[in-house]
C-alpha cells in the first residue's frame, strides 16, 4: 500500500515539473496573443485563442498545486466571457491589463507546488484461508477437499488445541469448528469462545453438528457463531456464507476513457484514477473517441468541455446517438462556473459537471460513485438474476466484439460452450431448487477458476458460454478440463445422499473468415459429439481431451481379456529396451520391441498392442511426434512416456498430448510394474465402457425410432384439416417440449350447427404424457355430443376418475360447444384457466366459472359459462407452454391481449403466439394454441 502510493507520488512529482517547465512556453504564447490584442486592429481569433489558454491554466494550476495561477486564470476567464459573444474588443482589453500584468507576474514567480493526495483502494488478498476442525477425520478432510474447490485455502485440525496453537501462528479469514473437538463434547464451543474473546469480529466462526437443537443453536450463537451448518451439510449454502463472510468478491476493474486536449492535465487525471485501482485509458484526440469506446467500452468518460476540433458538448452529442452507448456515464470537466452554460453542457447528454480546479480526491470519489451506481443499472439488464452471470443477448454481443478485436489483432480466440449432463432428471427427480443449487455451484466455480479477462455467460437454460481472449483452443481445453474435474467432485445436498453431476464442453477456436455465429456452431458440433460420445469430457471440434468420441474406439475383443497384456517398448538405447522387456516378461507380459518412432508407427498400425512404452527423445521422430500420429488414429494402445530429463513440464506436455502416464529415467522396477498395471486397468475400463456405449447407443437409436415414429401417429391423430365455419376463422397448433407431448386439442360436428371443441393438457411430458392424452382425446370424442358441454363433462369424469386416480394424474380440459345459428358458445373449464375471449375493441372476458382438473375429485359439479361471440370476437386459448418464457401470464393471462389488434384473423393470433418463445425465452414445455375467430362482418349460417 505505502509502496503504490510513494510510486504515485513520484509519478505526480514528475508530472508536476512537466507542468511547471511548459510554463515558459504558455507565458510566451501568452504575451504574443496580448501584444497582438493590444494594438489598433485586436483580432477576435486571438483573443479566442487567448481565452483558451487562461480557461486551461484556471482548471490545471490548481491541480498541481499552483493556486495562485488558477485564481488570476479564472478571473481573465471570466473577463473573456462577453468575446464569445463577439462584443467590443477594445473595452473588454482595457479591463484585462491589470489582471493579464498580474497573471504574467504569478506564472514567472511559479517554481514550487504543493502535492495534491492521491486515494488509491487497499488491494484484495489473493487467497483466503480457511481452518476447519472436526473430529472425524474423514469428514474433515472431505469437507476441506469440497471447499478447496471453490479457489479457498483450507487446513484442517482434530483438537481445539492444534486449532487455538495454529491460529496464534497465523490467523485465517474464517473458522469452521464442529460442536464436539476430540477434547469431548462441545469443545469445539469452547475453543471458539476463547477465539472469540481474543480475535471478536476478525475472525468469522461457522458451527457444524449433528444436530439442530435450539439449545445448542444458543450456545453456538454465545460461542460468536456467525453460522451454522447440521450434517448432512449443503456445500453450496456453505460456500454462499464463506463467500459472504470473507467478502470475497473478483471485481472488475472500472475502466475511465478521459478525452482532454490537454496531455499533461489527461495524464494527471489518469494517474489519480489509477492509483485508485481504475484502468484508465486517456486521449487528447476527440476524433479517436468512436474507435477507443468500441475497443475499451468503459465504465465512464470524463470529457474537458471546451476543445479545438471538436467541443465535449458535440462529442457527447454524438455519443449519445448510438443506441449502445446510452448507458455510459459522461462527466464533463471544464473551468466553467457560469451555471445555464454547465445545464446547456448537460442537456447534450452530459450526466454530471466537475468545475476545475479538480481535487483529485473528489475526482476519484465522483467516478467510483457514477460507475458504481451504472454498473448496478447495468448488472440488472445484462445480468442473469440467479447466478450472477451475463444473458444470453450480452454475451453474445460480447462474443462479437471479441471477435472484432481478434480479427484485428490477430489474436488467438476462443469459445467454450459447456452444457450439465443429465440437468433434465435432476430437475424432475429432485425438483428445480436442487437444479438451481447445481447452476449456481458450477457459475461460482466458473467465475472463481477463470480469468477476469474471460467472459462468462448463461447462453441457455443449463448451457454456459465461456469467451477466453487471447488462448488457444489446446490451453483452454486444459483449463477447462480442470474445471470438468473439480465440478464432478463437488457434492450437491438434497434429501439422501448427495448429488454429483458433471457436464460436458465443446471448444473451437476463431480462424479467420469466421463470425461469431460460426464459431458458437463449431463449438456447439464439439459440446454434441462430447454428449454423445459418452458426456463428462471436453471436446475440440473434433480433437479430444478426456474421454475419446466413439467413432475412434477399437472393438472390445472379450478373449483379449484373459490373454496376457501385449507391451511394446520402443527406444533407441537397445540396453535399456532388453532390460525393460527382461523385468516385464518376468511379470508376465508378452513384450516386443522397437528401436525408432517409424517402426513403432508400423508396429502399432499392425493392431494388437496394449501399451506402448515410447521413449521421448529419439532420432528422426521423437517420442511425441509419434504419440500425436497414434492419438490422430484412436485412443488404442495406451501410451506411457519415458524420459531422462527428470522435468515436470516434459511430463505435462506429454499428458497434454495424449499420454495415460509416464515414467522417469533411471526406471525403477517396482514403480515401472505399478504404472503398467495402473494403465492396463484404465484400459480395460476404457474398453468396457466402450463396449457399453455401443450398445446403449443401439438402445438409444431403437428408442429414437420408436419415438419419432410415435411422434408422427400423435401428430396425424390431431385434426388435420380446419372445419369449414361459415363467418369464422379457426386455427390451431401444438408443438411438443419433446418429439411427443402431452397437450391436444380436436373438434368435431355433433350436428350440422354445433360445434364441439375441445382443448386438454395432460400432467407430465414426453411419452407417458402422450399415452394419457390419447386415451383422454378417445374419451371425450365418445362422450361429446348434441347434449350441452356439462353433460359431456360429467360422462368424461366417470370414464376417466378411475385410472387418472390409480396413476395419481390429472388432466385440465376445456370442453365448449359452438351453436353456428345463434352464435352462442357453452363451456366448462376443468383446471385449465388459460383461456379467453377478446371482444371486438380490446375488452377481454375471462371463461368462468372454473372447475378442478379431472382426475382430483369424482362428484365434481361442473358449471357450465355461456357467452356469445359477436363479430369481430376470438376465443383464445393456449397451455402453460406459454408461461415458461412469460410467467407473469401466470397471474394475468389477460396480458396477451396486448399483444393483439382488432381484426386479426385466428391463423395471424397463433403466428404471433407461437413467436414468443423466440423473443422472451426457450420453450421448456408442450405449447399449443388454438384460436377460433368470428369476422367483423358476419355471415349467417345457410
Amino acid at each position: 500500500m505505502n509502496a503504490n502510493r510513494d510510486e504515485a507520488h513520484s509519478l505526480f512529482a514528475d508530472l508536476q515539473q512537466q507542468y511547471i517547465a511548459q510554463l515558459g512556453n504558455k507565458i510566451a504564447q501568452l504575451e504574443a496573443l496580448w501584444s497582438r490584442l493590444q494594438t489598433d486592429a485586436p483580432q477576435l481569433d486571438d483573443a479566442r485563442e487567448l481565452h483558451r489558454i487562461v480557461h486551461n491554466l484556471a482548471g490545471s494550476g490548481a491541480t498541481f498545486g499552483l493556486v495562485a495561477i488558477s485564481d488570476v486564470a479564472r478571473a481573465i476567464d471570466a473577463a473573456l466571457q462577453p468575446i464569445v459573444q463577439e462584443t467590443d474588443l477594445g473595452e473588454v482589453v482595457a479591463r484585462l491589463a491589470p489582471l493579464m500584468e498580474r497573471l504574467f507576474e504569478t506564472l514567472r514567480q511559479s517554481t514550487e507546488a504543493l502535492l495534491a493526495p492521491i486515494i488509491r483502494e487497499q488491494s484484495v488478498a489473493s487467497t483466503t484461508l480457511v481452518y476447519i476442525a472436526g473430529h472425524d477425520s474423514e469428514e474433515v478432510a472431505e469437507l476441506a477437499r469440497q471447499i478447496a474447490y471453490f479457489g479457498y485455502t483450507t487446513q484442517s485440525f482434530l483438537s481445539s488445541a492444534e486449532l487455538l496453537a495454529m491460529v496464534e501462528k497465523q490467523l485465517p479469514h474464517l473458522a469452521i469448528i464442529d460442536l464436539d473437538l476430540q477434547e469431548g463434547e462441545q469443545s469445539g464451543i469452547a475453543a471458539a469462545a476463547l477465539l472469540h474473546d481474543q480475535y471478536g469480529a476478525a475472525l468469522p466462526i461457522i458451527f457444524t453438528a449433528g444436530s439442530s437443537e435450539f439449545t445448542l443453536r444458543l450456545a453456538a450463537v454465545r460461542a460468536g457463531g456467525c453460522g451454522y451448518f447440521t450434517r448432512p451439510i449443503d456445500v453450496g449454502l456453505l460456500i454462499d456464507q464463506i463467500d459472504q463472510l470473507t467478502q470475497r468478491a473478483s471485481i472488475e476493474p472500472y475502466t475511465v476513457l478521459i478525452i482532454d486536449d490537454s496531455p499533461l492535465m489527461a495524464e494527471v487525471y489518469a494517474l489519480a484514477l489509477r492509483a485508485a485501482g481504475m484502468r484508465v485509458v486517456a486521449t487528447t484526440d476527440p476524433l479517436e473517441a468512436p474507435v477507443l469506446l468500441s475497443e475499451q467500452q468503459p465504465d465512464l468518460i470524463l470529457l474537458d468541455v471546451y476543445m479545438p476540433t471538436c467541443s465535449g458538448q458535440e462529442l457527447a452529442a454524438v455519443i449519445r446517438q448510438q443506441q449502445e452507448y446510452h448507458s455510459i456515464p459522461i462527466v464533463f470537466l471544464s473551468g466553467e462556473t457560469n451555471r445555464s452554460a454547465q445545464l446547456a453542457a448537460l442537456a447534450r447528454g452530459g450526466d454530471d459537471f466537475l468545475t476545475k480546479p479538480i481535487n483529485l480526491e473528489h475526482l476519484v470519489a465522483a467516478v467510483k460513485s457514477r460507475i458504481q451506481r451504472a454498473r448496478a443499472m447495468r448488472s440488472l439488464m445484462v445480468r442473469d438474476s440467479l447466478t450472477g452471470l451475463f444473458n444470453h443477448s450480452v454475451t453474445q454481443d460480447l462474443l462479437m466484439r471479441e471477435v472484432a478485436r481478434a480479427r484485428r489483432t490477430g489474436q488467438p480466440l476462443s469459445v467454450v460452450l459447456l452444457d450439465i449432463d443429465h440437468f433434465k432428471q435432476v430437475n424432475d427427480r429432485y425438483g428445480h431448487r436442487v437444479g438451481d443449487r447445481v447452476l449456481k455451484s458450477l457459475a461460482r466455480l466458473l467465475r472463481q477458476r477463470l480469468r477476469a479477462t474471460d467472459l462468462i455467460g448463461r447462453y441457455g437454460g443449463e448451457e454456459f458460454l465461456i469467451v477466453m481472449p487471447e488462448t488457444r483452443a489446446a490451453n483452454a481445453a486444459m483449463v477447462i478440463d480442470s474445471l470438468r474435474e473439480r465440478f464432478a467432485q463437488i457434492e450437491h445436498q438434497r434429501e439422501g445422499e448427495p448429488l454429483r453431476v458433471t457436464f460436458s464442453a465443446g471448444i473451437a477456436e476463431w480462424e479467420s473468415g469466421i463470425d461469431a455465429s460460426a464459431l458458437i456452431e463449431k463449438a456447439d458440433a464439439a459440446l454434441y459429439q462430447a454428449k454423445h460420445g459418452g458426456r463428462n469430457q471436453v471436446l475440440i471440434a473434433d480433437v479430444h481431451i478426456g474421454q475419446p468420441p466413439q467413432r475412434h474406439a477399437l472393438p472390445f475383443v472379450a478373449s483379449r481379456v484373459s490373454q496376457a497384456p501385449v507391451v511394446l517398448i520402443v527406444d533407441d538405447d537397445p540396453d535399456i529396451a532388453r532390460l525393460l522387456q527382461l523385468w516385464l516378461v518376468d511379470a508376465g507380459y508378452q513384450v516386443e520391441l522397437t528401436h525408432s518412432g517409424f517402426e513403432a508407427l508400423q508396429r502399432i498400425a499392425q493392431g494388437g498392442v496394449d501399451v506402448a512404452l515410447i521413449d521421448i527423445l529419439m532420432p528422426e521422430i521423437s517420442g511425441i511426434d509419434v504419440l500425436d500420429q497414434v492419438r490422430r488414429a484412436g485412443p488404442e494402445p495406451a501410451i506411457i512416456m519415458t524420459t531422462a530429463f527428470g522435468s515436470e513440464q516434459i511430463a505435462i506436455n506429454a499428458i497434454r498430448h495424449g499420454a495415460d502416464d509416464y515414467l522417469r529415467k533411471p526406471i525403477d522396477r517396482q514403480e515401472l510394474l505399478v504404472v503398467l498395471e495402473r494403465t492396463l486397468d484404465n484400459l480395460r475400463l476404457r474398453r468396457e465402457k466402450s463396449a457399453l456405449q455401443r450398445r446403449l447407443d443401439e438402445k438409444r437409436r431403437e428408442l429414437e425410432a420408436e419415438i419419432k415414429h410415435a411422434a408422427q401417429i400423435q401428430a396425424e391423430m390431431l385434426p388435420q384439416q380446419m372445419p369449414r365455419l361459415p363467418g369464422y376463422t379457426i386455427a390451431a397448433r401444438c408443438i411438443p417440449a419433446r418429439d411427443v407431448g402431452g397437450d391436444f386439442y380436436d373438434w368435431q360436428f355433433a350436428a350440422p350447427h354445433l360445434l364441439n371443441l375441445t382443448f386438454g393438457d395432460v400432467m407430465g411430458k414426453g411419452m407417458s404424457a402422450a399415452l394419457l392424452m390419447t386415451t383422454t382425446r378417445a374419451v371425450i370424442r365418445s362422450v361429446a355430443r348434441e347434449t350441452p358441454p356439462e353433460v359431456n363433462m360429467r360422462y368424461a369424469v366417470n370414464a376417466l376418475h378411475t385410472d387418472l386416480d390409480r396413476i395419481s394424474s390429472f388432466v385440465t380440459l376445456c370442453h365448449l360447444q359452438l351453436n353456428l345459428h345463434n352464435h352462442s358458445l357453452a363451456y366448462v373449464d376443468a383446471g385449465h384457466g388459460l383461456g379467453f375471449i377478446r371482444r371486438h375493441g380490446g375488452r377481454c372476458d375471462r371463461l368462468e366459472p372454473r372447475g378442478m382438473p379431472l382426475g382430483i375429485l369424482s362428484s365434481e359439479p361442473y358449471k357450465q359459462g355461456e357467452t356469445v361471440l359477436n363479430p369481430g370476437d376470438a376465443l383464445i386459448l393456449f397451455s402453460d407452454g406459454l408461461l415458461d418464457p412469460w410467467p407473469a401470464l401466470a397471474r394475468n393471462p389477460l396480458q396477451i391481449n396486448d399483444l393483439l389488434n382488432d381484426g386479426m384473423s385466428a391463423t395471424a393470433i397463433v403466428d404471433r403466439l407461437l413467436a414468443l418463445p423466440a423473443l422472451l425465452g426457450p420453450l421448456t414445455d408442450d405449447l399449443t394454441v388454438v384460436v377460433l375467430a368470428r369476422d367483423c362482418v358476419a355471415e349467417e349460417l345457410t
